[in-house]
This record gives structure tokens, sequence and C-alpha cells, in this order.
């Protein structure tokens, strides 16, 4: 799943670089505003006046659009990271509103884009890693099961086992309901990881810009440290 996200977000952000053409050395401001408003849309859903003037025909509803593809694919990520199997629409929706959430705290600074000996543009991103895993236990998350089997008068594994999928999905509904609260409780005692510099490269080709993939994976991947592997 983590990978389809990070493909998916990398081939909509190939998709939207438009306008900038391969020209005089203002390029580097132009990829700098290209690279920061990527960012801006992808984690705010904002959309700042100079990236939707250095990529051509890029509108508000766009961004917008890319905003939601992204919240819905870190929200199935987020689900699954919680152990919920089988999420309904409701609980999906739920979840992509408390990544908006999250997201609306992200910290990350662009620093202004240089152009490479190779005729290559690049920009280092310092992205403060978000940390979210100290935000609910596991006790917590274990608890919280056992209160939805007891609700539902599940009291031994032979009658969980013989639960339909409908039945099954109902309970699994609950008990994402229960964590996505308690997420959401708890977003203002988020902290953040050590800051993590990536670079991110933009290649020419038939005179145009387009951003290399890869950087902005390691972005994606560093934002919601889910793993822990930037804690302080």
């Amino acid at each position: 799943m983590r990978r389809w996200k990070m493909l998916l977000a990398a081939a909509m952000a190939a998709a939207l670089v438009g306008g900038l053409t391969a020209c005089a050395d203002p390029m580097t401001a132009d990829a700098t505003a290209f690279i920061q408003g990527e960012l801006d849309a992808a984690y705010l859903g904002q959309a700042n006046e100079d990236y939707l003037k250095v990529v051509d025909g890029l509108t508000e509803e766009d961004v917008q659009e890319t905003h939601r593809s992204n919240l819905e694919l870190e929200g199935d990520y987020m689900l699954s990271y919680l152990g919920v199997e089988m999420p309904t629409d409701a609980v999906r929706q739920r979840a992509q509103e408390v990544v908006a959430e999250i997201y609306s705290h992200a910290k990350y600074t662009v620093n202004p884009a240089e152009r490479l000996s190779s005729g290559d543009i690049a920009a280092e991103v310092t992205v403060s890693p978000i940390e979210i895993t100290h935000l609910i236990s596991q006790d917590f998350a274990s608890e919280a099961w056992m209160q939805v089997l007891d609700s539902g008068g599940v009291t031994s594994d032979a009658q969980l086992a013989a639960l339909s999928d409908e039945e099954y999905q109902a309970l699994d509904e609950q008990y994402a309901k229960a964590l996505l609260d308690e997420l959401e409780a708890q977003i203002a005692n988020l902290s953040y990881g050590q800051d993590q510099t990536v670079l991110l490269q933009m290649k020419e080709e038939d005179g145009y810009y387009s951003l290399v993939s890869t950087g902005m994976q390691k972005v994606d991947e560093i934002m919601i440290d889910y793993m822990n592997a930037y804690m302080q």
C-alpha cells in the first residue's frame, strides 16, 4: 500500500509539470516556486500565485484534487497502520479528515533552487517528521478492540471466527472510529522528529522540466513517521 501511494503521488506530480520551460536562469526561481507549490498542494491543499504562474493551465481546482487524492491514499495507509482491516467508506472519509488535520501541522522549508553542473536544477527541502505513534498506545488500541467485541457479544475466538464479513466489518468500523477519535483528540500533543534534508531534483527534457519522483517519495516517507525512524 505504501509503495502504491508513493508511486501515485509521484505520477500526479509529474502530470502537473507544464510551464517550467528551459530558458534563462530565472528558471531556478521558477523551480523553487514549483517545488514549494507541489508540497503545499499535496500536504496543505494550498496554491500560491507563484505556483499557479509557473505551471501551464494549473488551477486551484487541480490543486484541491491533488490534495484530496493525497488524503485518500494517506488515509488508507493510516488505517492499515492502525490495524483496520475492512474500512467502510465512512471510516475512510473519517481517516482523511484526521490526516488533513495532521497535515495542517506539517513543517517543511524549501531552500532556493540551484542549477547543477549537469544542467539539472535542484533544491534542498528540510522536513520535520511528524511523530504520531505516541498518541495512541498499544494498550489503548487493545482495550478499544476488546470493548468493541464485548459490545457485540463476542467473547471467544470461536465466535469471532464465526462472524460474517458484514458482522466483522461492523465491529471493525467501531474500532476504527474509536482510534481515529482518540488520534484526533491527541493531535495537539503531536511532536516532531529530527529534521531531515531531501534533495529534490528537476530534469530537463524537450524544453520542459519535471520533478524526479524519488525525491518526492522520500519527502512523503518522512512527513508522517509511522515507524519512529526519526525520533529525537
